[in-house]
């Protein structure tokens, strides 16, 4: 066993990742990582698994603690159920046995890694939910009613262990590092700050919240668009690569009259003449009606009017960003609005920061300079702190991605 390697991947779970990588080259990357959790979710089947089905069948295998460590067998034993059950409506498309040693494949590579050969219940409940077929907002009901307590209510720590297994799903990808790393305590704050830090939050607050695509979860609405998308045909031409009709998702500019471009074109950051890549888009994964064609007209015609500092000044964000110390979003910006207001407040008050005072006198003014001097030492220091932990994540991002290319290497070698 010295000179053999111990693969653990079902043959056909790393032909899939190994096709995962041609994905790389889609620029943003919560589409990219949407991508790859749908190709995933289609090879293993749960795109045809019914979200109520799956938790049917958490109800027959009696699967209620989920904190209880379960064993392979029993995970096998309700991947059967799943399958068998799938193989009877879509016979020509579910192959039980293939389907449940991927299964097995992919919630051990996400849940359990080091292959112990036990993953927590809750786990396997929040990996296939989310990647079960079901209505948005309906899949976010059922991941918040399987953490919730009695009084069908969820304090921090039941919201945050959601969450904490929602983000597995990514990071087994190598794509964490984009929803703020594996630290989910910023989300959580952030859910319970908008619900006024109430002990606890109803399902209602929690879909509030989800709707406005938190940074830690913004995969997963992305990825019913892109399901959403997959067979919308628009009958728009692209304006780069000329398909039409634009097949997938489209996106309309929202200052260029009659300027589409297609999803290929898109996510790889191509552009026409005269259209910059933060002019504002408005993203279809459904052919448009008359009147969102109005409203975008009439959008179109009020940006003409602005300039191009403006649109530079007022980039888009597609998520709500939760702003932590684990997450550097806009550190460098941050930074320098810091120092400019700093840097009028010396100016103001007439304060020459160069010029010290002999050690003789110690004047009323001086003591409040060497006040200000220790506070912005202190904003310094959380800054260091900042970009330490963010150095952190992108470190921990660099171990995921040198392990599934010491991994490639080996399948190369064999």
């Amino acid at each position: 066993h010295e000179t053999q390697t111990t693969c653990w991947d079902h043959p056909k779970m790393t032909d899939l990742f190994q096709s995962l990588a041609d994905l790389n080259n889609v620029r943003f990357s919560a589409y990219r990582t949407a991508i790859k959790i749908r190709r995933l979710q289609k090879a293993l089947c749960l795109d045809l698994l019914d979200l109520n089905v799956t938790s049917e069948v958490f109800k027959q295998h009696k699967l209620s603690q989920n904190d209880q460590l379960i064993g392979v067998q029993d995970v096998i034993s309700c991947l059967t159920t799943i399958y068998s059950g799938l193989e009877e409506k879509h016979k020509d498309m579910v192959n039980v046995p293939l389907c449940v040693d991927m299964c097995l494949n992919w919630l051990l590579n996400v849940y359990d890694s080091g292959r112990t050969g036990k993953i927590r219940v809750q786990s396997l409940k929040i990996g296939l939910m989310s990647l079960s077929k079901g209505l948005l907002e309906e899949k976010y009901r059922y991941l918040f009613k399987e953490v919730a307590g009695p009084t069908e209510m969820c304090d921090q720590r039941q919201l945050g262990l959601l969450l904490h297994d929602a983000i597995q799903i990514p990071r087994q990808l190598g794509e964490v590092a984009a929803f703020g790393g594996s630290n989910i305590e910023p989300s959580v704050r952030s859910c319970f700050q908008q619900n006024h830090n109430k002990p606890e939050i109803t399902v209602k607050q929690f879909i509030d919240w989800m709707r406005l695509e938190p940074q830690s979860m913004v995969w997963l609405p992305v990825l019913h668009r892109v399901a959403a998308a997959e067979t919308a045909k628009h009958q728009a031409k692209c304006n780069i690569c000329k398909e039409c009709p634009i097949v997938g998702f489209r996106y309309r500019s929202l200052k260029h009259f009659n300027y589409d471009v297609c999803q290929s074109c898109f996510f790889s950051g191509r552009t026409a003449k005269g259209h910059k890549l933060h002019y504002p888009m408005v993203e279809y994964c459904i052919p448009t009606t008359s009147g969102e064609d109005v409203r975008d007209f009439t959008k179109v015609l009020k940006n003409k009017f602005r300039s191009k500092k403006y649109f530079a000044k007022h980039p888009r964000l597609g998520y709500l960003p939760v702003q932590t110390v684990l997450e550097g979003d806009n550190l460098e910006t941050s930074l320098q609005i810091e120092y400019e207001q700093l840097k009028e407040q010396h100016l103001r008050r007439g304060i020459n920061p160069l010029a010290s005072p002999p050690d003789s006198v110690v004047s009323p003014q001086h003591a409040s300079e060497d006040a200000e001097l220790i506070a912005e030492a202190k904003l310094l220091r959380q800054h260091k702190g900042r970009l330490e932990a963010r150095m952190q994540i992108l470190e921990d991002h660099n171990k995921q991605l040198e392990s599934q290319l010491h991994r490639l290497r080996q399948l190369l070698e064999q």
